[in-house]
């Protein structure tokens, strides 16, 4: 090694012993809400947080997508570079302005359903998976006909991420987080009046009662539940990967695979 670069070298790592007695401590990564030095550039959204975990890993020229539950086409656009996409919604694509919001992609493919059959879909012919937003407005009978149903028609070694509603870590997160004391930290003067009125909605807040009943209502949540969700997809054949990939403080999104 040249001598100059070596000296340089030392004299790098010898700038470091009078810093940081106790240890540099940027924050708390298990905290989703930890204060740290980047400031008001320390929080993402939910939703591209999952969308850097759940999908960008997932797609490329290969994958054949299969997407429950689209709406207009937010999550649908971040896979618009995979070979295929099929979607399927219980609204027609007019009526979610589906097209016209993604412009008419060419690798894209609607669905309006009116049961759970899935029988539109090809059998063996889907490498990655995708809802959000849609099954936690679905009763467990819905979602277990549709992990069953939907089971042939993906292919071995296929990537599936499911959000679902649990009334339990909804509940927690409504009545536990202290995400009001972090904005606080975060937002600037002028935005002060924000979070005092979020504050007062979460005063507000009501847990939702885990003795629910199965009525259907317009875009009433039903308790699916993390364990009873996994355990379903279990006895189907596919294998949780990920009871929770985290990225949803307020929602468990489910990892899973058909082996």
């Amino acid at each position: 090694m040249d001598s100059v670069v070596d000296d340089r070298l030392k004299e790098e790592l010898a700038s470091f012993q009078k810093l940081w007695r106790g240890g540099y401590f940027e924050g708390d990564p298990l905290n989703p809400l930890s204060p740290s030095a980047y400031g008001t550039l320390n929080f993402i959204s939910i939703l591209h947080a999952t969308y850097l975990r759940c999908i960008k890993p997932y797609i490329n020229p290969d994958t054949v997508a299969l997407e429950i539950g689209p709406g207009r086409g937010a999550w649908t656009r971040c896979m618009l570079g995979a070979r295929e996409i099929y979607a399927m919604d219980a609204l027609p694509a007019a009526h979610n302005v589906f097209f016209e919001f993604l412009g008419h992609p060419r690798n894209v493919k609607y669905f309006q359903v009116s049961d759970f059959a899935c029988t539109d879909l090809p059998d063996d012919h889907f490498n990655f998976m995708f809802s959000h937003g849609c099954l936690c407005h679905v009763s467990f009978d819905g979602i277990e006909q549709y992990a069953r149903n939907i089971f042939p028609k993906m292919r071995s070694g296929s990537d599936c991420f499911w959000m679902v509603a649990d009334y339990h870590k909804y509940n927690r997160a409504g009545l536990s987080l202290s995400i009001w004391d972090s904005l606080a930290r975060i937002v600037p003067a002028a935005g002060r009046p924000l979070v005092a009125q979020l504050k007062q909605m979460s005063a507000e807040f009501r847990p939702e009662s885990l003795e629910e009943d199965m009525q259907p209502s317009p875009g009433r949540w039903f308790n699916a539940g993390i364990g009873r969700t996994c355990e379903m997809l279990e006895s189907v054949g596919y294998k949780v990967v990920d009871r929770d990939v985290g990225t949803n403080i307020r929602d468990p999104i489910i990892y899973f695979r058909k082996v």
